[in-house]
């Protein structure tokens, strides 16, 4: 297979971003954020199809390259199969069906388109293309143990959050300077920007610190523990 850096993925997600302005919808407008669904569908010709696609509802999307049956699970919790064409993602049902998971389900058809473009990049890679691919929407681990789901990440991170629509939402919401810290305790009226910025561009405020650290814009990231930095500056007083 092939190894892409960062760098190769912010590359083709630029490449895509591109074509996707140029999409007749945006025709004489400005783009101010990416709808997933019209880059799946509208740019890359795929088609959306949502099912339970576990039982205990952790496996968030699906796809593959090939022609390939999949058990699914009806509303009332019984197997079904699905015969996946090559060309079609597999959404979890209830992301879609839940506004508080807005983000979640955003960041899936992202993941789920992002491993399509990859695999066209691709097309003689045997072990690629007769792949199904099962996202769960786990941060990926270090070492890294797989890269095809690595690449995914970080290719939908960038898809959906490219530099020039972050520094134009940043901009939109009076933080052109980037964010020193994140912190809802400390920093209440940067948390509340941070937040609306995040909604407005339809991801989660995970997803949109981890873009903004990458992108040098977040220098100090409180997300997950507003109250270690009392802990750091207690530290810093001693």
């Amino acid at each position: 297979m092939s190894y892409l850096s960062r760098n190769d993925l912010e590359k083709i997600a630029t490449r895509v971003f591109n074509d996707y302005k140029h999409l007749p919808q945006f025709a004489d407008q400005p783009v101010e954020y990416v709808d997933p669904e019209i880059l799946a569908c509208g740019l890359c010709g795929l088609h959306i199809d949502h099912f339970h696609l576990s039982k205990d509802g952790s496996t968030l999307g699906m796809t593959a390259f090939k022609e390939v049956g999949v058990e699914l699970y009806d509303d009332s919790g019984q197997p079904c199969f699905y015969f996946l064409d090559g060309k079609t993602l597999l959404i979890e049902t209830d992301l879609k069906n839940d506004p508080a998971l807005c983000g979640r389900y955003h960041f899936t058809v992202a993941h789920e388109t992002a491993h399509q473009i990859l695999a066209g990049l691709h097309p003689t890679n045997g072990v690629i293309q007769n792949r199904v691919f099962y996202y769960q929407g786990r941060s990926p681990q270090f070492p890294i143990r797989d890269w095809d789901e690595w690449q995914a990440d970080n290719l939908a991170s960038a898809l959906l959050l490219p530099s020039e629509i972050v520094l134009g939402a940043l901009r939109r919401f009076n933080l052109e300077h980037g964010i020193d810290i994140l912190n809802k305790v400390y920093r209440p009226k940067e948390y509340r920007l941070f937040c609306e910025m995040a909604e407005f561009l339809g991801v989660s405020k995970q997803a949109m610190a981890i873009r903004l650290k990458r992108l040098g814009l977040l220098k100090k990231d409180y997300l997950q523990n507003p109250y270690a930095l009392a802990d750091v500056e207690k530290e810093d007083d001693g």
